[in-house]
């Protein structure tokens, strides 16, 4: 606001016929120390200009009863208001409004929306200005021409062509000004607008992510539990047959010596193959046994603790599970170090080491027969180091730098989540380890795992079962 103002030697007419606009301006003219006066329509303000000779007028354009082009002629073709300067306020949305401007008689425009200063600064200039010499007007018709258009008009004097002119320019200025401005503004908005999707689809794929886990590390905590009492229901009658087993072996074997002197040819035959019938079936019962124990190895259900457990042990429980998937196509090198004793979340340790060796059974075509899956486990320093090395068809370098990232799968359709990897590399991490892969198109494929030893911060671990 303008204070202290020269007063004036008479009102400031303001013409406006929105009651919200009109006591904005009141408020911004009477701030600058003028007087004011207020009318709704052309008509009117001519009538109250006729009461009381004002010092300037400032008017709307688009107005009922009478717009601010006719209000600018009837006032400059009264003698007693002829030189009463007129701003118009417009929103010069095309060079028409110039044009009309010029020939009704307006000095000045200041544009919609208008700034506060600019408007002060154009009434202040308007009010001080000095007057018309006389003599100076009567400016025949003239040619403006404007961009490729020639405009006839009548200027009422020259102070007026050019007062016109020059506030067009500014209010040009001003609204490129507020364009740039805007325009600004938009592009802040629009980074932030981009801000909030990315960060939108991020919470998005992030939600989706835990829903898979959950939904995985449901059906894992399902299988755990079948397997679990699979191996229960097993072991019992198990360990009956084994006792029963061991009972009859030796009964055979006592008589067998008492018995063997006095039978035919064909009835020590028959007695043989009893006792080689029995080798098998203990062969065959100690494989049972030993499939119980890595089952039962294999459903650890206390994921949630930190175990020392035997990393052979894990592994071999994981291979006694896949060993539908080997059958005689792919050979299983193991190449166990010295050190197999690791600290860790027993459950999720399994989950990584199942996704990756289920991986290295399909990365191998099917119908091959040569297929060969290599595992190694070493210390390195404080670190258990864990390979497992596949000669299947490999991966190009695009497809493995991001085989890591959550849903990402080259698998059909229904065969693969796009998770497992995604999840056991979770895993890893979160035991304080790194997951690494190193693969040759048309050679192989070698995942690296590396584990602390030992845990000496428990984090929480998830215990999920996807596969790639």
């Amino acid at each position: 606001m303008i204070r202290n103002a020269p007063v004036a030697p008479g009102p400031v007419l303001i013409v406006e016929d929105s009651p919200v606009q009109a006591e904005m301006l009141r408020r911004i003219v009477e701030g600058a120390g003028y007087e004011v006066l207020l009318a709704g329509d052309g008509a009117a303000a001519l009538a109250l200009a006729r009461l009381r000779r004002p010092v300037a007028v400032v008017s709307d354009v688009n107005m009922p009863v009478m717009d601010g082009y006719e209000l600018c002629r009837r006032l400059h073709a009264e003698a007693g208001l002829a030189d009463v300067p007129v701003i118009l306020l417009t929103s010069l949305a095309d060079t028409g409004d110039v044009i009309r401007g010029l020939n009704a008689g307006a000095d000045c425009y200041v544009t919609k929306p208008f700034d506060e200063a600019l408007l002060l600064a154009s009434l202040r200039s308007q009010i001080e200005a000095p007057q018309a010499v006389p003599g100076d007007g009567g400016h025949g018709p003239m040619q403006l021409r404007i961009g490729d258009d020639v405009h006839p008009v009548t200027p009422r004097d020259a102070r007026q062509l050019v007062g016109l002119l020059v506030s067009t320019y500014e209010s040009a200025v001003y609204q490129n000004r507020l364009l740039r401005n805007m325009q600004d503004r938009l592009l802040a908005a629009n980074r932030e607008l981009e801000d909030s999707n990315r960060t939108l689809e991020a919470a998005y794929a992030e939600l989706r992510e835990t829903q898979s886990r959950l939904v995985q590390a449901a059906k894992m905590a399902s299988l755990g539990e079948l397997v679990a009492g699979v191996a229960h229901e097993i072991n019992n009658p198990l360990a009956f047959v084994l006792n029963h087993h061991a009972t009859v072996s030796r009964a055979l074997v006592q008589v067998e010596e008492e018995a063997r002197p006095h039978l035919t040819p064909e009835r020590a035959r028959l007695l043989d193959k009893a006792g080689e019938r029995l080798a098998d079936m203990a062969g065959g019962l100690e494989r049972i046994r030993d499939l119980v124990v890595k089952l039962r190895t294999f459903s650890r259900l206390d994921a949630g603790e930190i175990r020392t457990i035997d990393v052979e042990e894990a592994i071999e429980s994981v291979l006694t599970l896949l060993q539908h998937r080997l059958r005689d196509r792919i050979r299983v090198t193991r190449r166990f170090g010295a050190q197999c004793s690791l600290d860790c979340y027993p459950g999720p340790f399994n989950q990584v080491v199942m996704n990756l060796l289920a991986n290295a059974v399909d990365a191998i075509d099917a119908a091959a027969r040569d297929g060969e899956i290599t595992i190694t486990t070493m210390q390195d320093q404080a670190m258990m180091r864990i390979e497992i090395a596949d000669n299947g068809k490999g991966m190009p370098d695009a497809v493995r730098e991001r085989i890591f990232e959550p849903f990402f799968t080259t698998k059909a359709v229904g065969e693969g989540t796009g998770l497992g990897l995604s999840i056991s590399f979770g895993i890893v991490r979160q035991h304080g380890g790194t997951l690494e892969a190193f693969s040759e198109e048309g050679v192989g494929t070698r995942m690296v795992v590396r584990l602390p030893l030992r845990q000496t911060v428990p984090t929480a671990a998830t215990n999920t079962g996807a596969q790639t």
